[in-house]
């Protein structure tokens, strides 16, 4: 398992300094590429697709990459349940194993904050909402642009699931700044084929 312990950095927003002391790494493989976790003890600071597939597959398992002795720290561990039960669609584990989000991130003091807490907590797997939907569920329904830059800027894919907001068309809209669009589309496709079995 690829594992770093690395300082977390001081993040600031709108003033207020916070830092969360060290944290922990690993890379884990899915059926979207090589994923790079990193988390301190409080929750998940980052979940990314570090290294996206070509081929979508359903077939390829959530497993560490050069696994070692090392313990996992606990949103870590929590996190790799939660990818697994993600990956196999296994609805009710979803909901009951959720990984914690570093509350140093996820405070919800800035309409950021607030858009990610909303996204993850009221869009539940095989759902979808559009920008303005989620501006709206935020306290804020003219703020759809704002809700995009909160997308982009989400630090914690699938488990905060930016995926999940698509246009007010219907359509997907991009994903990763269009560099995953494919895999957006798949992610959609897998949770709607979950939700029928």
């Amino acid at each position: 398992m690829s594992r770093k312990i690395l300082r977390a950095p001081i993040a600031t927003e709108k003033g207020v300094m916070f830092s969360c002391g060290p944290c922990s790494s690993m890379s884990v493989t899915s059926p979207t590429g090589v994923l790079q976790l990193v988390a301190c003890s409080d929750g998940m600071h980052k979940l990314h697709i570090s290294q996206p597939s070509v081929s979508l597959s359903r077939n390829v398992a959530c497993e560490l990459l050069n696994e070692s002795d090392e313990q996992l720290n606990g949103p870590l561990e929590s996190c790799l349940h939660w990818l697994k039960a993600y990956f196999t669609g296994d609805v009710q584990a979803i909901d009951a194993c959720r990984p914690a989000l570093c509350s140093r991130i996820f405070h919800e003091e800035s309409f950021r904050s607030k858009v990610w807490c909303t996204l993850e907590r009221q869009v539940k797997f095989g759902e979808t909402v559009s920008y303005g939907q989620l501006a709206e569920l935020c306290g804020n329904p003219r703020a759809s642009q704002a809700v995009g830059s909160a997308m982009r800027n989400n630090p914690v894919a699938l488990v905060v699931p930016c995926h999940r907001v698509i246009l007010a068309s219907g359509l997907t809209g991009n994903y990763s700044g269009g560099k995953l669009n494919n895999t957006k589309s798949w992610l959609l496709e897998h949770e709607k084929a979950s939700v029928l079995q």
